[in-house]
C-alpha cells in the first residue's frame, strides 16, 4: 500500500514539473516578431547575457498591470494586450514550459515599459 501511495505522489510531483518552469524568464524585449509569434527575450543571469527565443500560442497571456482610474477604487488592474502591443525595451517577465525543445509562453507580465 504504502509503495501505491510513493508512486502516487512521485508520480504528481513530476507532471507538475513538467508543466512549467521553477523560475520565470525575465528580461529585455529585443525582438518581436508578430507573424512567427515569437519573442526574443535578452536576458542576464550569473554574469552571462543571452537571447533566449520565446513562442506565443493562442492560450498565451500577455498582461500588464496599472493604477485603477476609476473613482473610488484603489489598487492596480489587470490589462491583457497582444503581441503587437509590446515593444522592444520594455522588461517582461515570461512563465514559460518546454514544448518540443522550445520555450512556449505562458503568461508573459510586462514589468516596465520603456
Amino acid at each position: 500500500m504504502f509503495v501505491i501511495v510513493a508512486f502516487i505522489v512521485v508520480g504528481v510531483v513530476s507532471a507538475a514539473h513538467s508543466v512549467a518552469d521553477e523560475a520565470p524568464i525575465s528580461g529585455t524585449v529585443k525582438a518581436i516578431d508578430t507573424s512567427g509569434k515569437t519573442l526574443t527575450l535578452q536576458t542576464t543571469a550569473k554574469g552571462k547575457t543571452r537571447d533566449v527565443t520565446i513562442v506565443l500560442k493562442p492560450e498565451s497571456r500577455i498582461l500588464r498591470f496599472a493604477r485603477s482610474t476609476e473613482p473610488g477604487k484603489t489598487g492596480f488592474v489587470e490589462h491583457s494586450l497582444s503581441i503587437s502591443d509590446l515593444k522592444p525595451g520594455w522588461i517582461v517577465s515570461v512563465t514559460t514550459r518546454h514544448e518540443g525543445g522550445n520555450e512556449v509562453a505562458e503568461t508573459v507580465t510586462v514589468v516596465m515599459e520603456r
